[in-house]
């Protein structure tokens, strides 16, 4: 829950003014900068996801759906909650042995 602060900063940081180009790179420094904030593996799917919008450009406004940055958001956002599950294991009930 730590890291949902640094993901929606992004989100409303990277609706920049300029020209495109700009506004990509704009949305790509801020998914940077998140990433740099995140855990490892949601930090992996940020950059990823930034180097994409450097190299091809972003895809609709950074807070709609379906945008570069919001598929990028619930990415690392799946992948740092499949870890956090996988990480901690729920404990499982022990047999009681002594009878």
């Amino acid at each position: 829950m730590k890291h949902a602060l640094p993901l929606a900063a992004a989100l409303s940081l990277a609706a920049c003014s300029g020209g495109t180009s700009d506004q990509a790179d704009a949305q790509a420094d801020q998914l940077d900068n998140a990433a740099e904030q995140s855990t490892p593996e949601a930090a992996e799917v940020l950059e990823q996801q930034a180097d994409a919008i450097r190299d091809n450009g972003a895809a609709g406004a950074p807070g709609l759906p379906g945008s570069s940055v919001q598929q990028a958001v619930e990415k690392a956002g799946d992948a740092q909650a499949t870890t956090a599950a996988g990480a901690a294991p729920r404990p499982t009930a022990t047999p009681d042995r002594s009878r």
